[in-house]
């Protein structure tokens, strides 16, 4: 096929930018032509060392949660179950013979900028074989009319040149009038249009720009990837959700981590029945040995007492008085957000605070900055540079005009093989990791009216504050599609979430300007029952250049101090500040970056703000 079907781009650009479905920029070899094209579909295979039962498991909660939102109807192309039986997961596949990527011209019409004249080609083949002709008229070169017919429903192409309604006129005679879509045909004078209607819904369609981004809205989801499959085997093994609770357990010291790792290894928690077997087949050969009754039962009862079971039992009953949560899907969220949480302090590789200072001191003549200090001063209770961090980037379907509404369907990628299709690629990459301080975040919103006192722990022990996160903050609550809803049962979660991801927004934004890397190469991973936040690098480039390992190192203090001051001002204040709250000008990103889309953002939960028409003050989180 021709070079302009052949596209490379990076894979996780393409996972965003270039997927089936949508239109893209193409620049012919060497820059002198253009075109708008349509990525046909892409050249896979499968994507290998990476958890995609967990993977699908989670693109098939996303989608039902978009059937929930909009209906049933609102999902096209996708198995009544997103799993391994009917789900392939895919990646481009790099060749140097055949391009990752597929496209074609679209639309096949190109028009004179001087005198108006219209051409249509019919066919790809048709097209490259004139392409280099010009005006029939003028002798000018022709520009392709970048414009498409798009629908929600999930249709869309190219425009045409209409046709004259005077037979035998056809396109023969047509010319564009000015800069629109106004056509004329020259032999009669009559005026053509475009169809305005949807050939597949019958609904209206919209005319634009074929590069517009609302053509096309990719559904993704990033993931941090859990490769331990014991864990996994174990979570399918235990039921009642008690193999979550073993892991909330070992997150909460109930357990110890000796105990953890040989309960993961054998696959299961050992029960009192098969504990009490185990000892009658001791108790038989101590008898053997010759032993008295006395000692034999003397031996038992000790092991009895140090059976690390009945901790574990113990551990397991504290969990379940202590998280209200019910649902089985529910517990494997929080669970799972702790198996990502310990993947990040357990990183290939990490640096401390403590260690940073050391390095700067190097880097500064000896002086030594507190970095420590000012990290708690801001409300952390640690931070932590995690690298070698193994990230997951999917795609999953697309929707066109909007995200979500009334008549919008949520499409899924062409098959390329026997099963359906996502695509996902495997990224190890580096990020700093911010834990909250969670007494500090407790005392801040009962200070601000956010929460009641009565809401407040009962047991304000380091653990029972860890336990009542994962109790109150509910994450099955914070969709990707929509605000965190604002009523008494949801209103812990939103308060707690709102200051992490407003805090994230702050820091990406600055350390944007402190490592040197563009915001769109910095993403956001939440884990809002701990709380904490991971940002990283979403691009190899970034990881390969040490961007954000260098700024933790020697910069932490400025980034932090730096952000801090940042939030307080906003271009477009006061409105963005007394209306808003969060807009362009401060807090937002890219969806890129962006797990939340721009929803559930306060600059004024971090810089404070006095209301007027309450004569209340809020103070910030970043007040000190």
């Amino acid at each position: 096929m021709a070079s302009a079907k052949i596209m490379h781009r990076g894979v996780q650009q393409a996972l965003y930018k270039y997927l089936p479905g949508s239109w893209v920029d193409f620049t012919q070899s060497g820059g002198s032509l253009t075109y708008a094209v349509h990525v046909d579909n892409w050249n896979s295979v499968q994507l290998m060392g990476i958890n995609n039962k967990r993977l699908l498991r989670i693109v098939n909660q996303q989608i039902k949660v978009y059937k929930n939102l909009n209906g049933d109807d609102s999902v096209v192309g996708f198995p009544s179950e997103i799993n391994e039986e009917y789900v392939d997961v895919l990646t481009p596949k790099i060749s140097d013979n055949i391009a990752a990527i597929q496209t074609s011209v679209n639309p096949l019409v190109f028009v004179c900028k001087k005198c108006g004249y219209v051409r249509q080609y019919y066919s790809y083949d048709e097209f490259k074989r004139r392409e280099h002709e010009k005006c029939n008229k003028c002798g000018e070169n022709l520009t392709q009319l970048r414009m498409i017919r798009v629908c929600k429903c999930g249709y869309a192409n190219g425009v045409f040149a209409p046709k004259c309604k005077t037979p035998g006129h056809g396109t023969k005679y047509m010319i564009r009038k000015g800069s629109g879509l106004d056509f004329v045909c020259t032999e009669c004078g009559q005026r053509a249009s475009l169809p305005h209607y949807c050939p597949e819904c019958k609904k209206e369609l919209k005319i634009k720009s074929a590069l517009d981004s609302s053509n096309y809205i990719p559904f993704s989801l990033t993931l941090i990837d859990l490769l331990d499959k014991k864990k996994d085997v174990f979570l399918d093994t235990e039921k009642d959700g008690k193999g979550e609770k073993v892991i909330i357990a070992q997150y909460l010291d109930l357990i110890s981590k000796e105990n953890y790792n040989e309960i993961i290894a054998k696959g299961k928690v050992t029960q009192a029945e098969e504990f009490e077997n185990a000892l009658k087949q001791k108790a038989d050969s101590y008898r053997a040995m010759g032993l008295d009754e006395f000692t034999i039962n003397s031996v038992l009862d000790a092991e009895r007492r140090m059976n690390p079971g009945n901790q574990v039992f113990v551990a397991i009953n504290r969990v379940s008085t202590g998280i209200s949560v019910e649902s089985r899907d529910d517990l494997k969220t929080i669970a799972e957000e702790i198996l990502e949480y310990d993947e990040l302090i357990d990183a290939k590789i990490t640096l401390t605070l403590e260690k940073a200072e050391e390095d700067a001191a190097i880097v500064n003549d000896g002086i030594k900055p507190d970095f420590i200090k000012v990290c708690n001063d801001l409300g952390f209770s640690n931070a932590q540079l995690c690298s070698a961090v193994p990230i997951v980037f999917s795609s999953y379907g697309y929707t066109r005009l909007e995200r979500c509404g009334t008549e919008v369907k949520l499409h899924g990628f062409p098959i390329e093989m026997a099963k359906r299709n996502i695509y996902a690629t495997r990224l190890e990459t580096e990020g700093v990791l911010f834990e909250l301080d969670r007494k500090k975040v407790l005392d801040w919103m009962v200070e601000n009216e956010l929460i009641e006192k009565g809401d407040m722990p009962t047991d304000m022990s380091e653990n029972g504050i860890k336990m009542w996160f994962l109790d109150r903050i509910r994450p099955n609550l914070i969709l990707p599609f929509t605000e965190i809803d604002e009523n008494e049962s949801s209103n812990i979660t939103k308060q707690v979430y709102t200051l992490l991801h407003s805090i994230s927004h702050a820091l990406i934004n600055e350390a944007s300007e402190i490592c040197g890397l563009d915001k769109s190469s910095l993403s956001e991973y939440i884990l809002p029952n701990i709380p904490a936040v991971f940002i990283y690098c979403s691009n190899s480039q970034g990881f390969n250049m040490g961007a954000l390992y260098s700024a933790f190192q020697t910069q932490f203090d400025k980034w932090l101090k730096r952000a801090c001051e940042r939030v307080k001002k906003c271009i477009f204040d006061p409105v963005c500040i007394n209306k808003e709250k969060a807009c362009a000008g401060c807090l937002f990103l890219n969806e890129v970056s962006c797990r939340h889309f721009n929803k559930d953002l306060d600059r004024s939960y971090l810089c404070g703000y006095f209301d007027n028409q309450k004569q209340r003050k809020l103070k910030g989180y970043w007040e000190i």
